[in-house]
């Protein structure tokens, strides 16, 4: 018998858990795990040939390129990385949560989606394919002056200014100075950070890299401009500007895998690779010279799914994405025609990719072309 109604009516439904976790790093509530499906050891009975429990949906880790396929849940709680075997508790997918979350959102409308990356690993962005690793916003988070989200910048154009003197990086970004509380006594901006998914040098893509990362904020010294604590390089940034470990209610998607989002950064003359799987968000604001040339790994198995969103706009040249394997339905014959690559460079353009595997091995298998936004995106 529920003793207590009213307070009943106010708790979300969560489901809970408990898993291992053997790492060194430092786990922060809010934040997505995933299962390690390969972990192995070189003790007798717990090698790749062995069928051996511990890696059955037991052991989880910060997700990775290598593990965004198994999303576990949500952390309930922080937890200091030890090396050693210890219990954690995650939020399970067909449960609500409260996840770190650093975009905007309106309550039960679209996605935010999981991160893979250098210190934003666990982090909701921008939203990617619905499933495991993608949840659906339970409560509205707009951008406001010293508000929980303060500020939100997706076109790359925060600029960013190292001293090794003061350690720390003067980011110039309109009106983010007077949105953390310049002149305004009442907000402290030493109380937010800052989430960087990436950036380099606008003019070439290439002199200075700058990775993705959370820095807490110190200071908003003018109307465009406040201070961080250490370097985030040297260049044109996409960020935001969130309240220091802000947790957000949302829904967490059941079903097959989303895949998670990787934060994609092109990069002049570059033959790199995104994430295999999952919703690749392209980073903007950046000249390029010529284009990044990315090769699009084969699936693994039958029904993966594979994205492209461009974030921000390049200048000059293009988004290249070449396809190792792919067809499209569009020609004729069972097969359509021949897919070698996606041309994209404008904010707002997507394509969308699935995998086929008719046999045992990748050799068996190709991307289909499943949508593109509009004719922006060229097909060849």
């Amino acid at each position: 018998m529920l003793r207590n109604l009213t307070q009943y009516a106010k708790q979300a439904y969560v489901e809970k858990s408990l898993f291992i976790y053997h790492g060194s790093t430092d786990l922060k509530k809010g934040r997505g795990m995933c299962f390690d499906l390969d972990y192995v050891t070189t003790e007798t009975g717990q090698t790749a040939t062995d069928n051996w429990g511990a890696r059955g949906l037991k052991t989880v880790e910060l997700p990775s390129t290598s593990n965004n396929n198994a999303f576990a849940g949500v952390l309930t709680q922080n937890y200091k990385g030890t090396g050693k075997v210890q219990i954690v508790e995650l939020a399970l997918p067909g449960g609500c949560a409260e996840i770190a979350q650093r975009v905007a959102s309106a309550i039960n409308t679209g996605l935010v989606t999981c991160a893979v990356g250098t210190g934003i690993a666990g982090l909701f962005g921008h939203g990617g394919f619905k499933g495991r690793g993608s949840a659906i916003p339970l409560q509205t988070l707009a951008a406001a002056t010293s508000g929980n989200l303060a500020f939100q910048n997706i076109t790359g154009t925060a600029t960013s200014v190292y001293s090794s003197v003061t350690g720390l990086t003067t980011v110039t970004l309109t009106a983010a100075g007077t949105a953390l509380g310049y002149v305004d006594a009442s907000i402290d901006a030493s109380s937010y950070e800052m989430t960087v998914w990436g950036g380099a040098t606008a003019a070439d893509s290439s002199t200075e890299r700058c990775p993705s990362g959370v820095y807490p904020v110190y200071q908003a010294t003018g109307a465009n401009t406040f201070t961080v604590t250490g370097d985030t390089g040297d260049g044109a940034l996409t960020v935001q500007l969130t309240k220091k470990d802000l947790l957000t209610l949302a829904y967490l998607c059941d079903g097959e895998e989303s895949g998670l989002c990787d934060y994609f950064l092109p990069e002049t003359a570059a033959t790199d690779s995104p994430m295999t799987t999952g919703m690749s968000i392209v980073l903007g604001g950046l000249t390029m010279a010529a284009d990044d040339d990315a090769v699009v790994a084969d699936g693994t198995m039958d029904g993966q799914r594979k994205g492209f969103f461009m974030l921000g706009t390049l200048t000059t040249k293009e988004m290249l994405w070449d396809i190792t394997s792919g067809f499209t339905l569009s020609g004729t014959g069972a097969a359509g025609t021949l897919l070698s690559t996606i041309e994209m460079d404008t904010a707002g353009e997507w394509a969308t990719l699935e995998w086929r595997q008719y046999g045992p091995t990748a050799a068996d298998g190709e991307w289909q072309l499943t949508g593109i936004s509009d004719t922006g995106v060229a097909i060849a």
